[in-house]
């Protein structure tokens, strides 16, 4: 496929990956795109040599002769570098401005429909072929009839996916190419230019996404019941990882999300296989093969409840790779290399109406005795009722100091939270987005005070309150000690 002079190589976008994380969302996402469509492209054109190879039995330029058998890992890397494609697009779409039209949306979308559509034949073989020996005889008896019958039915799964490419990926990937290799800044005369990094801007669409997540879960009543939200999850789930990938092998709490993640996909997708051949094996009127198969659906879908109905791990690793990547996005004490936090801070006169019709996340906090270092230990009870515990130390001058912050194991905060006892605050907090900014609306339950506060990335990033929240402030109550968390928490306050 010809590629236009002025983009960038596969291998120079390889190149700008390591520290992608703090270079603006704008073009951080964009390289991403280009990451995935350089590496559909590669696996698209490999995959055509492959199969045509194959067709006119002819030997590579490298003596090593292709089967079919190596052609599929090559379209399965095509399929892979697609799905991360399409949600990359769709995750940043705010920081893409539009780069990716509804044309190319639609084109990527019909190419993995009819890319997967000829595949599902190959996957139910590939199936039976693996797990022949762990049926009972009557099953398996019924799966040999199954196979052989599908073997009889012509393949024409290559021709298929070739069409596909051709008329879904070659009219868009090269202006797509172009079209992301480049963006465009709005700068205003006299204000220091304050741009949101990728990894702040990944720590928001994690957040966004993950409380989707958090709903879908809440809906799931069993396997049959809840085939739509179990599908809907299998898709988040792919999502995530897609904007994670990247960065899966380089930070340890990303990986631990992004393993997870994977691992919840596969159990997923398996269910889904499995559903699907068992409603061919009952076209067939094959009861043995079908009943089999719903038992192995079933066994995925109690691996997967396992891991995400019947635990509060999975959203205390989102909690922490969210920290994770806040912790990339924001500057660094030059001394000690630490994040710092960046905060506005304001009293407001009540909670206001748009913080109420979200649901808010209740929070209790203590502080540790000790003068040189806050330490401080925080339990959060989600909406859903999902729980998680945070030790945190922060240091340094109020606007702009250090924050050190992790997770923390159920038992040890059992076994510190005592010594908290004189020293305590217990809060709802409203979160809302507003682009990159999220404000969180803190209602105390112990006294009558509700305040509001925003992160920044940094010392220079204007704040603008919000339409729905600039009505209930009273005034700005950054640095004044008497509202810092830690002094609200003194018994004698």
């Amino acid at each position: 496929m010809p590629q236009p002079a002025e983009t960038l190589t596969h291998e120079q976008v390889r190149g700008l990956i390591d520290g992608v994380l703090a270079r603006p969302a704008q073009e951080g996402a964009r390289i991403l795109a280009l990451l995935w469509l350089h590496q559909l492209v590669a696996a698209r054109t490999a995959w055509q040599a492959s199969t045509a190879a194959t067709a006119t039995d002819e030997r590579p330029a490298d003596g090593v002769v292709d089967t079919p058998s190596e052609s599929a890992p090559l379209l399965h890397k095509a399929r892979v570098s697609l799905r991360r494609l399409r949600a990359t697009l769709r995750e940043n779409a705010r920081v893409l401005d539009g780069v990716a039209d509804r044309r190319v949306l639609r084109a990527l979308r019909r190419l993995g429909r009819e890319t997967g559509e000829a595949r599902d034949l190959d996957v139910h073989r590939e199936w039976l072929d693996a797990n022949l020996e762990v049926l009972s005889p009557e099953a398996r008896a019924e799966a040999e009839t199954l196979r052989d019958r599908m073997a009889r039915k012509p393949d024409q799964s290559t021709q298929v996916i070739e069409r596909a490419f051709a008329r879904r990926l070659d009219p868009i990937a090269a202006d797509l190419m172009t079209a992301l290799g480049t963006y465009r800044l709005r700068l205003l005369v006299g204000v220091r230019p304050a741009p949101v990094s990728l990894a702040r801007h990944l720590a928001s669409v994690l957040k966004r996404s993950g409380d989707r997540l958090r709903r879908d879960l809440e809906h799931v009543r069993g396997m049959a019941e809840s085939q739509d939200e179990l599908h809907e999850l299998r898709i988040r789930l792919k999502r995530q990882r897609a904007v994670l990938a990247p960065f899966a092998k380089t930070d340890r709490k990303i990986g631990a999300w992004f393993e997870l993640a994977t691992r919840g996909q596969d159990q997923l997708g398996a269910m889904r296989d499995a559903i699907l051949l068992a409603e061919r094996a009952r076209r067939h009127k094959l009861p043995q093969l079908e009943s089999a198969l719903r038992d192995h659906a079933m066994s995925y879908y109690a691996a997967f409840a396992a891991d995400w109905l019947q635990s509060d791990a999975p959203f205390a690793m989102l909690d922490a790779t969210r920290e994770a990547l806040r912790a990339q996005s924001g500057p660094r004490d030059a001394a000690s290399g630490l994040p710092l936090e960046i905060e506005r801070k304001f009293l407001l006169r009540e909670c206001p109406p748009a913080a109420r019709a979200t649901r808010p996340t209740l929070i209790d906090q203590g502080w540790l005795p000790g003068k040189a270092l806050k330490e401080r230990l925080r339990l959060r009870t989600e909406p859903d009722g999902m729980v998680s515990c945070w030790r945190t130390i922060k240091l340094g001058p109020v606007k702009s100091r250090i924050e050190v912050e992790e997770a923390t194991s159920p038992e040890l905060f059992a076994s510190l939270w005592p010594l908290t006892r004189l020293s305590r605050v217990r809060k709802e907090r409203y979160t809302i987005a507003e682009g990159d900014q999220h404000w969180e609306i803190d209602v105390f339950l112990d006294r009558q005070l509700v305040l509001a506060e925003v992160e920044l990335e940094s010392m220079e990033e204007p704040v603008s309150p919000p339409a729905w929240l600039a009505p209930y402030i009273v005034r700005e109550v950054t640095g004044e000690a008497a509202y810092f968390n830690s002094e609200l928490a003194r018994p004698d306050v």
